[in-house]
């Protein structure tokens, strides 16, 4: 790939070329990068010649947001149960027996996103045009190792992770158009206040025969407030694609009607049983729940990727796994 001058001969470009150099990382997607207010592709030291504005560099991190008042916060993740299993791990004590009981119960019924993930990476495999895949909202990249195996993995996110490479607002994408081969969304579009502006953005900087997928809700509760915009049915995905110029090329529920009831019991309810917080106890309440709501979960019909039959998709559900691809070139 193609350098800046000033990296092949090792010289420094200011101050936040310098910082951003030690980031080795980022000269695997430095031809990329472009102005995130007028599409520009970036000079050297991150610079737009005509918005006349150099972006900085936090903790190694490219800052590409449209507003230069902007802090992005440092987030610490927590290992909750759905983050360990994410990352493959296993929590110890009570709470290692309660994740394992959840997880051989109802990761299909709530919707996992650790069970959807690879299931679209499966069929993603050999038909994007190239392997520059882009995470948006990708926290601590748990699906990076899955991710991996569609191309290099590039993680964006409004906030500074661990895992961050740079900073960016998906309503304003800060690549090349014509650059990207495919943009994940796991759990991000309900957090997006004009969605319609990111499926823009991502038909812009999409490649011919380029994708957008992930998984998303239809029913979940209230969360990341006040960062909580939208919910999504099929028909709502399908509007979404058309007006940002994609076309939704395949999309399945997740969670039948039994799942979308019990999804909205244990959120609001169950989780804040005075049972769940005595050890031991808490453990048969976890089992006793989980196992009723997948019996229940049985009780609706399936078709050969353990989803929901396609004439039920008028009913509720949990969420959808999505995948939009950008028409070819005339």
């Amino acid at each position: 790939m193609r350098r800046d001058a000033s990296l092949r001969s090792g010289t420094t470009c200011g101050p936040a070329w310098g910082v951003l150099r030690s980031h080795a990382i980022m000269l695997d997607f430095y031809d990329l990068l472009a102005c995130p207010v007028c599409n520009t592709p970036l000079g050297p030291g991150l610079t737009c010649g005509p918005c006349a504005r150099t972006f900085p560099v936090q903790d190694g991190r490219p800052i590409l947001l449209r507003d230069p008042s902007l802090s992005p916060p440092k987030v610490n993740a927590v290992l909750d149960a759905q983050a360990a299993q994410r990352q493959g791990l296993r929590r110890s004590g009570l709470r290692g027996v309660a994740d394992w009981i959840r997880e051989a119960t109802t990761a299909s019924v709530f919707a996992d996103d650790s069970v959807q993930v690879p299931m679209l990476v499966d069929r993603l495999q050999g038909t994007l045009p190239g392997n520059c895949i882009v995470e948006i909202g990708a926290g601590e990249q748990y699906y990076r190792r899955h991710l991996e195996r569609l191309g290099r993995v590039i993680a964006a996110d409004i906030a500074i992770y661990g895992a961050t490479d740079l900073v960016a607002d998906a309503h304003a994408l800060p690549f090349r158009d014509g650059s990207v081969d495919a943009l994940c969304v796991v759990e991000v579009l309900e957090h997006l206040e004009r969605p319609w502006e990111f499926v823009r953005e991502a038909h812009r900087v999409l490649k011919p025969r380029g994708v957008l997928f992930g998984v998303t809700p239809q029913y979940c509760p209230t969360h990341g407030f006040p960062h909580d915009f939208f919910r999504y049915t099929r028909g709502g995905l399908t509007s979404l694609a058309q007006h940002g110029g994609l076309v939704l090329e395949e999309s399945w529920p997740l969670g039948g009607a039994w799942g979308t009831l019990l999804h909205w019991y244990w959120a609001n309810h169950a989780r804040e049983n005075p049972l769940r917080r005595i050890p031991g106890i808490s453990v048969g309440y976890h089992a006793w729940f989980h196992l009723v709501a997948r019996v229940l979960d049985g009780l609706d019909e399936r078709d050969g990727r353990g989803t929901r039959t396609l004439r039920q998709e008028h009913h509720d559900h949990v969420g959808h796994s999505f995948v939009m691809r950008k028409p070819p070139s005339p």
